[in-house]
C-alpha cells in the first residue's frame, strides 16, 4: 500500500497535530520523552541501547498518540508496546538497520575525507599550535562531508519514516514497509523536508538555548521533542494511508 500525494504543507500539519496531541496528556507523553532522553544520556551504553530499540520506542509513542487520538486514555508503559505485544519486538527493532548502516557509512565517509585532508597536506598542523591551520586542512573535505551526511540522513530517516508506524499498527513485513517509506518520503519529499527541517531546527535552538543547564538541559530537549516526534509519525501516517487504518482495534493487552 503507497501513501496518497500530499502538499509540501502537510509537513507542517503534522507538527502543529503532534504538538495538539502531546498537550492532550502532556504528563504521559513528557514522561515518555524523559525515559528516552535519560536512557540516552547514559554514556556509550545509552547511545548503543537507543541505536537498537529507537524505532520500538517510537512505536510505542505513535501507539499512545493513536490512543489519545481516538479519546481512549494513552499510558506511560505503552511506550514499551512493541515489548509486550506478542511477536511485534522483532519486527521494531529490525528498523533499526538503517540508522546502523548509516552510522557505519558515515564513520567511513570521515575516515576517507578527513583522513585524506591531512595527509594532503595538513599533517604538519597537528604539531601546530595554530587550530586555524587544521580547521584550514579540514575546510575543503567538509564542504563535501556535511552535505553527504544530511543526505544519507534524510535517506536512513526516510526509510524508517512511515515504517514504525506501518509496522507497529499495521503488522507490515519491515523491509517492505522500509521500502515503501523511502518511496513515499520520495513522493512526497516537500512534506517530509519540511517535518524534518522544522522539527530539528527547533532541536538545535532549544539545545543551545538550554545548554547552560547542562545535562539537565540535554534531558529536557530530549523530553519535549521526542514525544512531538513520534506523534508527528502517527500524524503522517493517518494522513498519508487514510482514516480506514484508524478503525483496526488496538491489539488486546
Amino acid at each position: 500500500m503507497s501513501a496518497q500525494k500530499l502538499e509540501a504543507g502537510s509537513g507542517m500539519n503534522w507538527i502543529t497535530g503532534a504538538i495538539q496531541l502531546v498537550l492532550g496528556n502532556p504528563v504521559v507523553f513528557l514522561v515518555m520523552g524523559l525515559i528516552v532522553a535519560a536512557i540516552q544520556i547514559v554514556p556509550v551504553l545509552g547511545s548503543l541501547a537507543i541505536l537498537v530499540i529507537g524505532p520500538a520506542l517510537y512505536g510505542g509513542i505513535v501507539y499512545a498518540a493513536r490512543e489519545q487520538d481516538q479519546g481512549r486514555t494513552p499510558e506511560i508503559g505503552q511506550l514499551f508496546r512493541a515489548f509486550s505485544e506478542s511477536g511485534k519486538a522483532g519486527p521494531m527493532i529490525m528498523l533499526c538497520l538503517p540508522t546502523i548502516a548509516g552510522a557505519i557509512l558515515l564513520f567511513v565517509l570521515l575516515i576517507v575525507f578527513v583522513g585524506g585532508a591531512l595527509l594532503g597536506g595538513g599533517l604538519s598542523s597537528i604539531g601546530s599550535d595554530s587550530p586555524t591551520a587544521l580547521l584550514g586542512a579540514l575546510g575543503g573535505s567538509a564542504l563535501i562531508l556535511v552535505p553527504l551526511a544530511i543526505a544519507i540522513g534524510l535517506a536512513v530517516y526516510a526509510l524508517q519514516f512511515f515504517a514504525i508506524s506501518r509496522v507497529m499498527f499495521e503488522g507490515a513485513e519491515p523491509i517492505a514497509a522500509m521500502k515503501q517509506s523511502f518511496s513515499d518520503c520520495l513522493a512526497n519529499f516537500g512534506a517530509y523536508l519540511i517535518f524534518v527541517v522544522v522539527l530539528m531546527v527547533a532541536f538545535v535552538v532549544m539545545s543551545l538555548i538550554l545548554s547552560v543547564l547542562g545535562i539537565l538541559g540535554g534531558l529536557l530537549v530530549g523530553t519535549i521533542v521526542t514525544p512531538v516526534t513520534g506523534c508527528g509519525l502517527y500524524q503522517a501516517w493517518k494522513q498519508a494511508y487514510g482514516s480506514n487504518l484508524l478503525q483496526v482495534d488496538a491489539p488486546v493487552a
